[in-house]
């Protein structure tokens, strides 16, 4: 019963799921790859591998998947609980009907394992094929031995996906709370279940973060000057464990920098730029949730980009190059990144998507209330580029504070290297992916008639 339960919220709602298929197919792939790369020098031997110098494809896969795994799943949780508020109101129904929360989160839970289990096999093949193409890399680049082969795929692809289908659990279960701690009725008249500020638990989980963010980046500050790897890797660390704490502290965080930028929108466009910042500063909740995966997206890419520029700017002055500034590195971080970049487009795009999918019933309203479809689309599209503003500041400063102390080891200087030119694209890539998104999905929401629309939810 459950899993025909399951099966046909899956079928009923398919675009609620789709992203969480593409970041869970992801995050499979991206396991096996790796899983795949642990054994790929197996049966070389010591001569065939100090011929090619470097760490060894052990070494490089360690630090290569340490910052992509957690990221993976990262995007894959915050696309989970994503796609799962889509069914608020659908699962507080089953409870007025006497479903127990055990059922709702067994339910749940079942949702999430057929969706990893359909990705599975074209997660394995994607990870197959990034392993084969990700050893061929490193030995062109002189990185691993000719002799080195990618094995024991299968291994490793079941590996992934029991390891997946367990984060997904258990983000299920996480989600099944919010839902069933309110008594049915008080459910039912929500609809996403969503929270107007977070709670003391994930405000101490937040707080945690931060703890663990401060400390790496202290740790990634007092690295001598000759271990500019270490340095680096803690600095990734300290940049992701941040984001992570900006994602649970989200709404207290994305409200001040929303207020300011609210009210130069204001005073821009006086008509709709009001409309746009009373939506933001109404929906705290829905504004973090937007902000954080272009906040994910740009904090990494221009974390890594001044940091290799810190890096080679610190070479250049002393005449010696490190492992961090030779071009191997160079291109590993340039692999490392477009990995990283897939994974925070994806959570970027469904995430806008399907916030905006959400509003069919509001933006409705809007016309109801005499708004014109371009009025409404003006509207929309300065949200959408107030969001991604705020994104862009949020992972700025977190930005600012790693490289600060990955120049301050590899420098003597709180002051990094920043390579303008690659940042300027960074924020315009995060600005086309922001506003065009959101303006194709709320221009298929206004479709059809207002009043239909208006009575019948989010559709």
């Amino acid at each position: 019963m459950t899993t025909a339960l399951a099966w046909g919220q899956l079928r009923c709602r398919p675009a609620g799921f789709t992203g969480l298929a593409v970041a869970l197919l992801l995050a499979v792939a991206a396991v096996t790859a790796l899983g795949t790369l642990l054994g790929a020098e197996r049966g070389v031997t010591a001569a065939q591998r100090q011929a090619v110098g470097g760490p060894g494809v052990l070494l490089i896969v360690g630090a290569f998947g340490e910052i992509t795994v957690l990221v993976a799943f990262f995007v894959a949780l915050h696309t989970l609980g994503f796609a799962l508020r889509h069914q608020y109101r659908d699962l507080a129904l089953l409870r007025t009907v006497a479903a127990t929360p055990r059922q709702v989160r067994r339910l749940l839970r079942t949702q999430s394992a057929l969706v990893v289990l359909a990705v599975a096999a074209p997660g394995a093949l994607l990870g197959s094929a990034g392993a084969r193409a990700f050893l061929a890399g490193l030995q062109h680049h002189a990185l691993a031995a000719p002799q080195a082969r990618t094995t024991g795929t299968l291994p490793a692809a079941l590996a992934a996906t029991a390891v997946t289908l367990l984060l997904a659990s258990a983000a299920a279960s996480a989600a099944a709370h919010r839902i069933t701690r309110p008594a049915p009725a008080a459910a039912l008249t929500g609809s996403t279940g969503a929270t107007p500020s977070p709670g003391p638990l994930r405000l101490t989980a937040a707080a945690a973060a931060l703890t663990g963010g401060v400390l790496l980046l202290r740790l990634a500050a007092t690295r001598p000057a000759d271990e500019v790897d270490k340095s680096a890797q803690a600095a990734l660390l300290a940049t992701l464990t941040l984001l992570t704490a900006v994602a649970l502290a989200g709404p207290l965080l994305a409200r001040p920098p929303a207020a300011l930028l609210g009210a130069a929108a204001r005073a821009l466009a006086p008509g709709t730029g009001w409309l746009a910042d009373a939506n933001q500063r109404g929906h705290a909740v829905r504004l973090a949730a937007a902000v954080v995966p272009v906040a994910l997206l740009t904090g990494l890419s221009t974390t890594m980009a001044t940091m290799t520029a810190t890096a080679r700017h610190a070479a250049r002055g002393t005449g010696a190059g490190g492992g961090a500034t030779s071009a191997t590195d160079i291109w590993l971080r340039q692999a490392e990144l477009g990995l990283l970049t897939a994974f925070g487009a994806v959570a970027t795009l469904t995430t806008l998507i399907g916030l905006t999918a959400e509003r069919r019933r509001e933006l409705a309203l809007l016309r109801l209330v005499g708004a014109t479809r371009p009025q409404v689309l003006r509207t929309v599209a300065v949200e959408a580029a107030l969001t991604c503003a705020v994104g862009l500041l949020l992972g700025s400063l977190v930005t600012a504070a790693t490289t600060t102390a990955f120049s301050t080891a590899v420098l003597g200087t709180p002051l990094p290297v920043v390579p303008l030119a690659t940042c300027a694209r960074t924020a315009a890539t995060a600005l086309l992916l922001t506003v065009p998104t959101t303006l194709a999905t709320a221009a298929v929401a206004l479709r059809g008639s207002a009043v239909g629309a208006a009575g019948g939810g989010t559709g």
